[in-house]
């Protein structure tokens, strides 16, 4: 059984007529007599009564007219969402993000995405820096989100978002949000109670790495695995810590943190290291249209609040 023969049945069925069937499918009387009779024999059934000028379905022919107009019907909704997919409009988007930037980075960005492409699912696998690699160099997602990537592939490119310095937290009326610039450094900034994120978070990676080529001994009170947490712990005063500001919870993208009058983001006299957000993708194979936007949109927002913060 053919489409063209499904089209070809319900043409006559409509028109009653083989020839004007003919004429508004736009082939021969002959051949479409010949599609119809071959149907018929597939079926194993009359589907239509001849008469010399007209033609009218047979009772199997008004039954087998209702399945045949949802299968038409099914076949056409299949072409406009493959038509829809390859413009880029439809189809699912896999995302891997690192556990701090899916917090702070994704909700604007995702609810942006889908003003523009409602149509576009998306997915994302929340995963640690090195961990979005891998399922980059296996094909499980289609792009990833990371903070400081320290592992390199041939085959993913890696590109910088923007870059950021670390900066200390602390309570608004903290001892240490009274120091001169010249004096807040490392060294006294670890002599504070500290709240870190875990040890398997990049950033705490980063730090401690920072902590190790200052040669300095760190035990943080508190190590916490969510960086919303780690701002409301700092807002009670149970410490201080070290961040970006892009790791900051934030309505808007990417690095505008929110109004909070409780706490203060200071620079650190001696810690001149900025710090990469990448978007990472891979080099080899074909990205799809909806993948394709969805990087599009990534560095049109990055681009967008970069300029922003240095006017």
């Amino acid at each position: 059984m053919e489409l063209r023969q499904l089209s070809y049945f319900l043409a006559a069925a409509q028109t009653q007529n083989f020839r004007k069937a003919a004429d508004l499918c736009l082939v021969t009387q002959p051949a479409l007599s010949r599609q119809i009779a071959a149907l018929e024999q597939e079926l194993g059934t009359l589907l239509f009564m001849r008469e010399k000028q007209h033609v009218r379905l047979t009772p199997a022919g008004q039954a087998f007219a209702v399945y045949a107009r949802q299968a038409t019907d099914l076949l056409q909704q299949g072409e406009h969402e493959l038509l829809r997919w390859q413009e880029g409009q439809s189809g699912v988007v896999h995302i891997g993000c690192n556990p701090s930037l899916a917090a702070v980075l994704l909700p604007p960005l995702l609810a942006a995405f889908r003003e523009h492409y409602p149509a576009i699912q998306l997915i994302v696998n929340v995963a640690h820096s090195d961990e979005v690699m891998g399922l980059l160099e296996q094909g499980e997602v289609d792009l990833g989100l990371t903070y400081d990537p320290a592992v390199r592939s041939e085959i993913v490119v890696t590109k910088e978002l923007f870059r950021q310095p670390l900066r200390l937290m602390a309570p608004c009326r903290h001892a240490l949000t009274e120091l001169a610039p010249a004096e807040l450094t490392l060294a006294r900034i670890v002599e504070e109670p500290l709240i870190l994120l875990d040890k398997a978070a990049r950033l705490r990676k980063v730090l401690d790495r920072l902590f190790l080529q200052r040669g300095l001994t760190v035990r943080p009170v508190i190590e916490i695995a969510s960086d919303v947490a780690l701002k409301e712990l700092v807002r009670r005063g149970a410490g201080v810590t070290l961040i970006p500001p892009a790791l900051l919870w934030r309505s808007q993208p990417f690095y505008t943190s929110d109004a909070d009058d409780t706490i203060a983001l200071l620079p650190i006299a001696d810690v001149t290291e900025t710090f990469i957000f990448a978007l990472l993708y891979r080099r080899i194979g074909q990205l799809s249209m909806p993948a394709r936007h969805f990087i599009n949109m990534v560095v049109q927002m990055s681009d967008k609040t970069v300029k922003e913060a240095d006017q």
